[in-house]
């Protein structure tokens, strides 16, 4: 599965005068283990829908069907599938607390093609089907989903039944056998002229360090907004870098950075190296001398079993990483990617990163420590991606 130790599925001012739909984020304790603008916008018809903070990523409620079934999908822009398991799945599902029962729902319908996905780390398969789904009472029929009844389950431990692929529609092209592009959730919702824009942002934040037991904290702190962005979510206008021409990351949300400093040290890459921007991934994976730069000289520096690095929580040391991407920089400090508090947290002394050396298979990922710091902007339309500060 689409492991929540390591997801991986692999400037202007933002002015949408349009239907929006927004759901709002509920921060929840992890279950598992280990790390793994301005303008003015009719805000009543935006679609905003919560999300769940489970301090590694984020977790979505929808409803399927008529009558609804709930289901909480982790949210997944590195990939374009959306997908439940279905009632009697069991151990091959990792036990979910929920599961779509077809035959309980009117408006369900198949073709019975068949559906299969491998992500970073785990699988899905079963077949595609269509239905009503609702996301925060805003209902939207004749939505492509998948019904799993095969899946290695480790979702399950997070609290999590499947996934909620947003992520461009071509790539679900990998996700069956006739190669057919299924359009997503956020495409759907366009084409039947519920939000006016095929856009959608993720506005959320960090969970902070307060007093008290986390495990009973549960406090919504970020939205998904389908349409477009809040100008209440950002603090700054929302600069655009254009989606990747990469032949292996065209088909992602994915874009080119030119230049990664480190304190003193900066790489350039003349023909731009492609970062995935992924909700689904845990961690910000970068280029292997990039990370070696990021840790040279750190005293107190280790890794884990799982090769995650460990570093003391109030090291001087630890430098500012720059990325640079369409002549615009972003920066991610030691407080943005040590993890000082939360289900993640080591010790009062000790803490894990979030940051790794990045995979055979791809450059760079822009997951969750990065995206904690942005609203980010996924523009189907234009083939773009614009992040603005948080709010």
């Amino acid at each position: 599965m689409k492991s929540i130790v390591f997801l991986i599925s692999t400037a202007v001012a933002c002015t949408w005068a349009s239907s929006l739909v927004s759901i709002p984020f509920t921060a929840v304790e992890r279950v598992g283990n280990g790390i793994s603008s301005s303008g003015s916008k009719k805000l009543a018809d935006l679609v905003d829908v919560p999300l769940k903070n489970i301090d590694l990523a984020y977790l979505i409620d929808i409803e399927i069907g008529s009558p609804p079934q709930p289901f909480t999908l982790l949210l997944d822009t590195g990939s374009s599938s959306t997908w439940v398991p279905i009632y009697g799945c069991g151990r091959y599902c990792g036990y979910p607390m929920n599961s779509l029962t077809p035959s309980n729902s009117s408006t369900f319908s198949t073709n019975n093609m068949l559906f299969s996905i491998r992500y970073g780390e785990g699988f899905s398969r079963g077949y595609y089907a269509q239905d009503t789904i609702r996301v925060n009472n805003v209902s939207v029929p004749l939505v492509n989903f998948a019904v799993s009844d095969y899946n290695d389950g480790e979702l399950t431990a997070d609290g999590a039944d499947g996934i909620l692929g947003i992520g461009p529609d071509k790539l679900s092209v990998y996700n069956n056998p006739d190669k057919k592009v299924i359009p997503t959730l956020v495409t759907t919702m366009f084409e039947q002229k519920i939000i006016d824009h095929n856009v959608f942002s993720v506005y959320f934040q960090p969970l902070a360090k307060v007093s008290g037991d986390l495990r009973e904290q549960k406090r919504i702190n970020g939205e998904i907004v389908f349409g477009g962005v809040h100008d209440r979510h950002i603090t700054s206008n929302v600069s655009y870098v254009p989606t990747t021409s990469k032949r292996d990351f065209e088909d992602y949300w994915a874009v080119d950075i030119q230049t990664i400093s480190v304190g003193n040290y900066t790489r350039k890459y003349e023909s731009g190296i492609s970062a995935m921007i992924d909700t689904g991934s845990t961690l910000v994976f970068l280029p292997r001398d990039i990370i070696n730069h990021v840790f040279r000289g750190v005293k107190g520096l280790r890794r884990d079993f799982s090769g995650q690095y460990i570093v003391p929580c109030k090291s001087k040391t630890l430098p500012d990483i720059v990325l640079s991407m369409n002549n615009n920089t972003y920066t991610m400090t030691p407080e943005h990617y040590v993890i000082t508090s939360g289900a993640l947290a080591y010790s009062s002394e000790s803490c894990y990163t979030y940051l790794q050396e990045s995979p055979p298979f791809v450059d760079a990922i822009l997951g969750y420590g990065f995206l904690q710091q942005y609203v980010s902007v996924y523009d189907n339309e234009n083939s773009r991606i614009g992040f603005a500060d948080r709010a």
